[in-house]
């Protein structure tokens, strides 16, 4: 049989337009698209956009006043767009009123009703859709298994405590299988101790049942703990979209690298650009930065070198090395227990901040107040910002 005529049996299904429009809606399953919104003469969000994949958990981060909450009642229907389109699986909802969205919304206040039950919680908004008894009663049931509060369904909840009184607003917010669930700083009411214990509890819920969410949040740990890709937002803007790892090693600007973790940030120029180094002089060093990788950029060009303090070494000996070192004074000491943060001040007057673990007991007692020290990180440590 020639080779034309043969069966060929890759193993592989061979792929429709149909697939490809599929794949598409799954990518692209929400897309919001050029929103902003005008309150009188301020803008308060300004032509923001993104993406977000179907089964995601998408976190608007920044300080109070950036525009996140605003976005946020943008996509639930509370507030109207100046600009631009919504569209959620493939329909355009910027125009349908908040009862018509296929959306729920779990407040940061959990606004449940004081006078009913757990489970009378959860089934409203089933009932006031005219859902079967029987139904409802399967469907509360189910959710009450998932947040684990079936032994709490006949309490009310003043009877709860804050971690309860969140399951069952989650479990509520879930009861109508919303195609998308919005997070309204989920976790603002609860002490830190419990926050991060309810953190990767609300992400396994929403994962188990692969619903699509967009939280909002100024605790940048939140957001690198819950989510999946994060928009950091400033003054109506979006700054930076990236997974959370992105984010932190990889900031875009200078406000995204100040706003995400702890940095020392030093301005200078590029003295020396070549494809695959260059070498930044300044006036709070010394001696120079050397970056061990080219940038976009040009001799002269006015520049600034974010470094993470962790990834700083100190020492009471000069480095060998020739770049990458600053000697200094301990001016301040911030012990954490993990960790403790150290203070070195420059000859220049710059404050430059390491981070050490503290792997062994009293292991911050190498370091202490007023010690000649010098501080030192590697080629790669460094990011050059141009904005």
């Amino acid at each position: 049989m020639g080779q034309d005529t043969q069966t060929r049996d890759s193993g592989a299904t061979a792929r429709t337009p149909d697939d490809r429009v599929e794949d598409a809606r799954v990518e692209n399953y929400l897309q919001v698209l050029g929103i902003s919104k005008d309150f009188d003469n301020f803008r308060a969000v300004n032509e923001a956009s993104f993406s977000i994949r179907k089964g995601e958990i998408f976190a608007l981060l920044g300080a109070s006043g950036c525009g996140k909450s605003t976005l946020l009642r943008v996509l639930a229907g509370f507030e109207v767009p100046t600009a631009g389109s919504i569209v959620l699986d493939g329909q355009d909802i910027a125009g349908l009123p908040p009862h018509r969205r296929p959306i729920n919304m779990m407040f940061q206040s959990y606004a449940l009703f004081p006078h009913m039950s757990v489970e009378k919680n959860i089934a409203f908004g089933l009932k006031q859709d005219g859902m079967a008894r029987a139904e409802i009663a399967d469907r509360v049931a189910g959710l009450l298994k998932l947040v684990r509060m079936t032994e709490y369904a006949r309490r009310k909840p003043h009877q709860l405590s804050g971690g309860q009184q969140q399951r069952v607003a989650l479990a509520r917010s879930l009861a109508k299988g919303p195609k998308l669930l919005l997070l309204d700083e989920p976790m603002g009411a609860l002490d830190r101790k419990l926050r991060g214990e309810m953190q990767l509890e609300v992400v396994d819920i929403i994962e188990r049942l692969g619903v699509t969410c967009v939280m909002v949040t100024h605790d940048q740990d939140e957001a690198m703990t819950m989510a999946g890709r994060i928009a950091v937002m400033d003054q109506g803007r979006i700054c930076q979209i990236g997974e959370p790892g992105d984010i932190y090693e990889q900031p875009a600007s200078r406000f995204t690298a100040e706003f995400i973790g702890s940095v020392n940030i030093l301005d200078g120029r590029i003295a020396e650009d070549y494809p695959d180094y260059v070498v930044i002089a300044g006036d709070a060093l010394e001696t120079p930065i050397y970056v061990g990788h080219g940038v976009t950029g040009f001799a002269e060009m006015s520049c600034a070198v974010a470094i993470r303090p962790e990834k700083m070494k100190l020492s009471h000996d000069e480095p060998a090395q020739k770049y990458n070192k600053a000697r200094g004074i301990i001016q301040d000491i911030a012990y954490f227990g993990s960790h403790s943060t150290y203070y070195v001040r420059l000859p220049s007057g710059f404050v430059m901040r390491t981070i050490l673990l503290n792997a062994q007991r009293w292991a911050a007692e190498e370091f202490t107040w007023n010690d000649d020290v010098w501080i030192s990180w590697g080629d790669n440590s460094g990011v050059v910002l141009t904005s």
